[in-house]
């Protein structure tokens, strides 16, 4: 964790190398003069947010999303970009990687189209420490090598300072590049010396403390992190104040050191006064369950730490996923408004093809009845008008059709989604509600907190899982698919669904029965079956009763494959039955429970179809379920 947090300290260094409370203030002070509907107004919001990122994370936030609402009204992309890293930044303090990615990704985009160099380092640099964090180095490490390139060759090496500082970082584990990354970590020293920077001369003497440790030199090591720590507090860098303290707390757990206590109060006011939530958990949980065993009273802040923590995490969660779908229907609008200007265009030039025709046969009667001898040549020339008119109005019905075809296609679709949606997401959002608005009773227990806080935990996760479920279901309906089956080992998949369902099945004391032969071979898209295959799992072990079982079973018949999962209890009436795998909310089932099978099952069918199979399902209604699939 502490890497990742680092990385996003530096993220900002390459261009605020004097971000300080004085500069912040300046800047805010020449705002108005700007006006609040310009680029430079832009410019400004953008700067605030990077200067804010290591002071209050809150801010940095608020002003991103103000520099990326003006940038796209006013169309102006250099602003655009640089608050999209702004974004990534304050998302990656969040530990939401895969929307600090997405604002990744749209950055270096549109730098690329600027022909940003030092835009495109950066975004390069944020990609690759993003797959390194991921462990995939495979992906992480041809962006590493692009933007230190870059880097190298851009006119200021001060933008350079900070990749060097991370190379470090990142490789200063690896005993076959000693002298790549003492080099590297003694010439980023070197550049920050020579520009004053102070924000880059804490953060290599973070390194340097770390390199006196490995000599021997705890003593020291420390001191140095302290007086580190006491000037980044004086600067106004709180979340470098935040960092020293928590490499403190490492150093003197693992020597047993006393003062561990004291190094983790400091690294949990720091992080508060920052609003660096994510920073908290470990700090706060530790010192409630520290003061928890003195008195109930004692560890009471820390509780009150710990639900404003979960709070904070939701209202992301929501905040992230109400972006994205926003950005994706105004997409699918856009698209609606290009085809209706292209069938507007399309009925203009139809309505001047008929007026030229209209004048032409008024021309042809004119010319006939002055020169009686042309007739012959004016209606050859007229018949080949008309042939080519009419091929042209043949071609324009059927682009008319065609696009009306997709207007209807995305039409339905839009509905389809949106059904979806109001029936799987609003019970548990309205559960998490629920639940949240219990913490403002007074007399609510530790133990109950502690269960609440659980649950909303809980059913947060089965959300962010729906979502997921969701936007890869569109992703496969919007971007076009080619199946590209290959060869697997059915037991090798079964077995490797299992893995993520083990401690739901040991709690619940299933018995999980997998029939199928070791060399028994399916040819399919991995990614899309496993889908299927966890998803029906997940259900069997959801509505299995305790203590019963699951059978899997997979065989070949007449050259195609079943595979069947079988569980007890849990049983669907036959009226609910045909409308398991349809959005339409229809029969008992619904109308007891209010929603249908859900999306997984949906998107399961759809999955299997596009693999050229069928899925089924049967019940008796009372005493067992089985969900079947053919490919």
């Amino acid at each position: 964790m502490g890497k990742i947090l680092l990385f996003c300290l530096l993220f900002c260094m390459p261009y605020t190398l004097f971000a300080q409370k004085q500069v912040i203030r300046q800047l805010k002070e020449t705002l108005p003069a700007q006006g609040t509907d310009s680029l430079q107004y832009a410019d400004a919001l953008n700067q605030l947010s990077l200067l804010y990122l290591p002071q209050q994370l809150d801010s940095s936030f608020r002003y991103a999303r103000a520099g990326h609402a003006l940038s796209l009204r006013l169309r102006y992309h250099k602003g655009i970009a640089d608050a999209n890293m702004n974004l990534g930044a304050c998302f990656t303090f969040q530990h939401n990687n895969k929307l600090a990615y997405r604002f990744y990704r749209e950055g270096l985009q549109r730098y690329q189209l600027l022909g940003d160099s030092a835009g495109i380092c950066k975004a390069l640099y944020s990609i690759g420490m993003y797959y390194h964090f991921q462990q995939r180095n495979d992906l992480a490490l041809p962006y590493m090598n692009d933007a230190m390139g870059i880097g190298s060759r851009l006119l200021h090496d001060s933008a350079w300072a900070p990749m060097l500082a991370n190379y470090y970082m990142v490789f200063e584990s690896d005993s076959t590049r000693l002298d790549s990354i003492q080099w590297a970590l003694g010439k980023a020293r070197e550049i920050a010396g020579r520009y004053h920077d102070k924000r880059l001369l804490t953060y290599t003497g973070f390194f340097l403390a770390n390199e006196r440790l490995r000599k021997g030199e705890l003593k020291p090591a420390m001191q140095d992190l302290l007086r580190l720590a006491s000037g980044a507090e004086e600067d106004g860098f709180v979340y470098l104040s935040v960092y020293a303290y928590a490499q403190l707390d490492l150093y003197a757990s693992y020597y047993h050191l006393p003062d561990t206590l004291l190094y983790r109060r400091k690294m949990m006011e720091a992080a508060m006064e920052g609003g660096y939530k994510q920073l908290l958990i470990r700090p706060a949980a530790w010192l409630y369950k520290y003061y928890r065993k003195q008195s109930a009273a004692a560890a009471a802040p820390y509780a009150d730490v710990l639900c404003e923590i979960v709070e904070h995490q939701e209202d992301m969660r929501r905040q992230g996923g109400e972006d994205y779908m926003e950005e994706f229907l105004q997409e699918q609008e856009r698209k609606a408004q290009r085809l209706s200007s292209a069938l507007q265009q399309q009925n203009l030039i139809r309505e001047s093809l008929e007026s030229r025709n209209r004048n032409m046969l008024v021309a042809f009667f004119v010319v006939g009845g002055l020169l009686l001898a042309g007739l012959v040549v004016v209606n050859y020339l007229l018949l080949r008008s008309t042939r080519r008119s009419a091929k042209r109005h043949a071609e324009l019905n059927r682009s008319v059709n065609e696009q009306n075809k997709n207007l209807k296609h995305h039409d339905d679709f839009k509905n389809k989604l949106l059904s979806i949606l109001a029936h799987d997401f609003r019970l548990p959002l309205g559960h998490i509600i629920n639940a949240s608005q219990l913490f403002a009773r007074e007399d609510i227990r530790n133990e109950e907190m502690r269960e609440i806080s659980s649950s909303i935990a809980s059913m947060a996760t089965e959300t962010l899982h729906l979502f997921e479920n969701v936007l890869r279901w569109v992703k496969s309906q919007l971007a076009g698919f080619e199946y590209v089956p290959k060869p697997y080992l059915l037991l090798d998949l079964w077995m490797e669904v299992q893995e993520p369902l083990a401690e739901d099945i040991r709690d619940k004391k299933l018995e999980l029965a997998l029939n199928i032969p070791a060399d028994l071979v399916v040819h399919a898209d991995k990614e899309m079956l496993q889908f299927v295959n966890r998803n029906l799992l997940h259900n069997a072990v959801k509505f299995s009763p305790r203590g019963s079982r699951i059978m899997i079973e997979g065989y070949h018949e007449k050259e195609r494959l079943f595979v069947s999962v079988t569980n007890e209890g849990g049983g669907i009436s036959a009226v609910d039955i045909p409308y398991v795998f349809d959005y339409k909310i229809v029969g008992r089932y619904a109308r007891e429970t209010g929603r249908g099978a859900g999306i997984a099952l949906i998107i399961c069918k759809d999955f299997v179809e596009r693999m050229g199979g069928v899925i089924t399902v049967r019940s008796d209604g009372k005493n067992f379920t089985t969900f079947e699939y053919m490919l």
